[in-house]
């Protein structure tokens, strides 16, 4: 932990000497004319020759004049620290607060002497009460942020304090070194909460600021590594090694990321890892000696690891590699589809192809190989050939759920008679199964086929009554035909049974605010939505719209600017939304700004009711 350290002395002296009363002797010399300072100028000096006793005396003469007693009380508070006489310290140091509480000193002397008694709860309150005096200081933030973050282990307080500094940086300039580590405790405490996209920009934005903190390219290394993006993590870990190119964990990053990719760079890394006792150095020595082909002891070290690491994925292409050279294909086969589908579920597909093709080679009749297959070929866009996966996987296992997925990917081909004919065959072969009901109610109601949508989603709900999905869907569809009642019912049924359906809450709000009705429990169940997901910005649009109907005009534009900028950070702007924060600015007067909004939501989607608007606007600014 960062001590704060106290004034120096010398930065004392000059400051209250310069504050001193003086006369100038016939020899020139200057002469102290006023007695208080005098006394203070004695208690600094015995304070610096370590006669504290001697300083408290001659600073408590002072103190009778009754002149700046901040700096008196604090100058006998620091004596009361130096002597370990804590309670009179802080007895002082309160007193000197007291006078000015703008004065910074003593509340860093009670930090100061809190912090080496270790009650961190009472430091961390000393520096609080300072802050609330003085919010513009970057390093008290810091140093709070650091108290929280290493001896409190209070997370969240911490994050506080680090996020400050970098809101005080946008309005004022803020030192390199505070910025840095603001935004390199925030990527450690964003990944202790799973937050791990917000820890890499925090930890991304640390290098940026200093591209030699080597703590944030190391942890950037592993978090990149844990999510198998290895592009990045083989970056990160290239601009370590550059510095220290001895580090095990993250010559073991290399050496993984190059052994999946059957690169034989792989091996100079492995290499390094021979001696080292970590679990990646068993890993780097045991893929080291499958690519040695030392078998017997690779294998044995391969299955130990994947007992206590089942998600790691190397292992298993080892293992499916020595399986083959023993000619032992059924265990080949099982190693290598099972990297496949863990190299699927970490969105590596090529990689994930090239060990699904290796396990068709070995046997060519398993549905699940042409399954993942499909899934790896849908989920880079070539559908074609996924569809033709699925067909060879339904062939070898007849299953509905197949049959009901062609459908819908055929729809999104535009093959809308393929797709009817795969549903109906799943019908079939399940009639009782809601699904591809459902599914042919979507694919209707996308060709604006609203009554026959309305078809298959009340006879999805016939078949599974309680899935609140159904109901949401058939809303949406109700709406389009202008069925007010029945809309309004289908979603209290969506919310009975699923209370916690955002989505749901936010389209019967702001079905009752479109409408003008029922506005008080419009903006409730908007709000419910939004304690399920605060950053929608189509539900903060719903809950602005819904104040604009009751003429809150404040709320309601607060809330649409905010709703502007979460779409924006999603790069998705809303037309209606520029439209209803046009409409708000004109009942505020600005017409102006409600011109500048309507030119934005035009350049987005034409609509006359918009451009009539925004004419009229125009000619009363003329």
């Amino acid at each position: 932990m960062k001590r704060l350290a106290l004034a120096p002395l010398s930065a004392l002296i000059l400051l209250h000497c310069a504050a001193m009363q003086t006369a100038q002797k016939p020899d020139g010399r200057l002469q102290v004319v006023q007695a208080d300072w005098a006394y203070f100028s004695k208690g600094l000096y015995y304070k610096s020759a370590g006669d504290y006793p001697r300083a408290i005396e001659n600073f408590m003469d002072a103190a009778g004049y009754d002149t700046e007693l901040d700096k008196v009380y604090y100058q006998i508070a620091e004596c009361y620290y130096r002597i370990n006489d804590y309670e009179k310290a802080v007895n002082y140091a309160d007193r000197s607060i007291g006078k000015n509480p703008q004065y910074i000193r003593p509340y860093e002397l009670k930090f100061n002497l809190y912090a080496n008694l270790r009650n961190y709860e009472k430091a961390a309150s000393s520096l609080d009460a300072l802050l609330e005096q003085r919010p513009e200081l970057v390093h008290i933030h810091y140093t709070l942020g650091n108290l929280y973050y290493t001896q409190l282990k209070n997370w969240d307080r911490a994050s506080v304090y680090m996020r400050n500094i970098i809101e005080l940086a946008a309005s004022e300039p803020v030192e390199d070194y505070y910025l840095e580590y603001a935004h390199y405790y925030l990527g450690h405490i964003y990944y202790s909460k799973n937050q791990t996209e917000r820890a890499i920009k925090s930890f991304e934005r640390c290098i940026e600021i200093n591209p030699d903190n080597h703590s944030a390219v190391y942890v950037l290394a592993l978090i990149y590594m844990d999510q198998y993006a290895l592009e990045e993590a083989r970056r990160y870990a290239h601009l370590y090694l550059e510095k220290f190119p001895d580090n095990a964990k993250l010559n073991a990053v290399m050496g993984r990321i190059y052994y999946l990719k059957g690169d034989h760079r792989a091996i100079a890394h492995l290499k390094k890892l021979r001696n080292s006792r970590m679990i990646e150095g068993a890993l780097g020595t045991a893929l080291y000696n499958e690519l040695m082909k030392n078998d017997r002891e690779s294998e044995k070290a391969l299955r130990d690891i994947l007992k206590k690491n089942p998600a790691y994925i190397s292992p298993h292409i080892a293992l499916a590699r020595i399986a083959l050279r023993r000619d032992d294909k059924a265990s080949a086969l099982s190693e290598y589809f099972t990297a496949g589908a863990l190299l699927f579920q970490a969105k590596l597909y090529d990689l994930a192809k090239d060990n699904l093709f290796h396990a068709l080679a070995v046997k060519d009749n398993v549905p699940e190989i042409y399954f993942y297959l499909a899934r790896t070929c849908e989920e880079t866009g070539d559908l074609s050939l996924a569809l033709v996966y699925y067909r060879k996987c339904h062939e070898l296992k007849p299953t509905p759920d197949i049959l009901i997925h062609m459908g819908y990917l055929y729809s999104l081909k535009n093959d809308f008679a393929r797709s009817a004919e795969y549903l109906d065959r799943a019908i079939t072969l399940d009639p009782e199964n809601s699904r591809p009901h459902f599914f042919k109610g979507l694919i209707d109601s996308q060709r604006d086929n609203f009554s026959g949508a309305e078809r298959h989603f009340k006879r999805a709900i016939e078949l599974q009554e309680e899935n609140d999905t159904y109901y949401f869907y058939l809303a949406t569809v109700l709406e389009k035909q202008s069925r007010l009642d029945d809309t309004i019912e289908a979603l209290k049924k969506s919310i009975k049974y699923n209370p916690k359906s955002a989505r749901a809450y936010n389209f019967l709000g702001y079905l009752y605010a479109d409408n003008n009705m029922k506005l008080e429990e419009s903006i409730e169940l908007i709000k419910k939505a939004l304690e399920y997901e605060p950053s929608n910005g189509a539900y903060l649009d719903s809950l602005g719209w819904a104040y604009f109907r009751k003429s809150q005009f404040d709320l309601a534009l607060k809330n649409l600017l905010e709703a502007e900028k979460e779409l924006a950070k999603e790069d998705s702007p809303d037309a209606v939304v520029f439209d209803h924060i046009g409409d708000t600015y004109l009942e505020m007067g600005d017409v102006r700004k409600a011109v500048e909004y309507w030119d934005k939501s035009l350049k987005i989607k034409k609509d006359h009711a918009v451009e009539k608007k925004r004419t009229e606007a125009k000619s009363r600014l003329q």
